[in-house]
């Protein structure tokens, strides 16, 4: 049976969608975001991290590891293979493992766990990542079969993916959330190391399909949060597909110390959030071109 694999349920959510939803978060992202919360989304394989404020100095990861990887909780990432024999013996939680196996049938299960709170606020599910387009067609099967127990359903994706993947969970996918960080190839691929124009030629097609879609705007100091590169943004938006809502999300910090954890460097550390003056400036440009912008969180 097909699985993919996740890093993160999340039940209860208010901010994948409307209403209370269950957000299943996958794992595997073709950008490489500079400012990306989730680190742990990007490598499709499973990851361990090192919470050193949780470790108890029991010494039993040392001994369990097959790969002589760690050392008190420490690990050495040259030798380890993800085997992840220390997070099972780990009796603290400081040793995390990133990715679990799903079938359609376990998320569906978990689901619809919460029917009634999806039914007394409007909510439902949501497919998240990493990028939960990678697979398209267990995207396509968990939407569906969502979608026969009459859940609403929403997509939150970065739109680099192949538009077969896209277009095919449009029929079961109520709405979906698309990532516009840039316009410009040349600073997209700087930020993401990924180029804009397969992202804005997908989001083109979907916006003709006549589907649900909402824009998320990421508002990234030293990155498009300057007038000018707003501006392109936002006048990209007003040619090409004047009629979608944006939603502005601003920069934050809140995943810099999940870098730490996984071994790996924060390429935004010490960058500021935008001020309010300017996530107002941002949100005013897109106002000025008739564009229904509203803040998100």
């Amino acid at each position: 049976m097909k699985t993919a694999v996740l890093f993160n349920i999340q039940r209860y959510s208010l901010f994948d969608g409307p209403g209370i939803r269950t957000v299943f978060f996958f794992k595997g992202c073709p950008l490489s975001c500079q400012w990306c919360a989730n680190p742990e989304s990007q490598s499709p394989a499973y990851e361990v991290a090192f919470e050193e404020r949780n470790c108890i100095g029991c010494g039993r990861c040392n001994v369990s590891c097959p790969a002589a990887a760690v050392v008190s909780g420490k690990i050495d990432r040259s030798k380890c293979t993800r085997c992840m024999t220390c997070t099972e013996a780990c009796p603290s939680g400081a040793l995390v493992r990133y990715g679990k196996e799903y079938t359609v049938d376990m998320l569906v299960e978990t689901a619809l766990k919460d029917t009634s709170f999806y039914r007394s606020s409007g909510g439902g599910v949501t497919l998240s990542g990493g990028e939960p387009l990678l697979d398209g067609a267990f995207a396509r099967s968990l939407l569906e079969a969502c979608k026969n127990e009459g859940l609403d359903t929403a997509i939150e994706t970065c739109g680099a993916v192949p538009w077969e993947n896209l277009s095919d969970v449009l029929d079961f996918a109520d709405t979906i959330y698309f990532d516009v960080k840039h316009v410009d190839d040349k600073k997209q691929m700087a930020g993401t190391g990924c180029e804009a124009a397969g992202i804005l030629s997908n989001l083109r097609r979907l916006t003709e399909k006549r589907a649900r879609v909402v824009i998320r705007f990421p508002l990234i100091p030293g990155f498009n949060a300057a007038p000018e590169d707003a501006a392109a943004i936002a006048d990209w938006i007003a040619e090409n597909v004047p009629k979608t809502p944006v939603e502005l999300m601003s920069y934050h910090r809140y995943g810099e110390k999940k870098y730490d954890a996984l071994g790996r460097e924060y390429a935004m550390k010490g960058v500021p959030v935008p001020a309010d003056e300017e996530v107002a400036a941002a949100l005013s440009i897109f106002h000025s071109r008739g564009i229904d912008c509203k803040k998100l969180h």
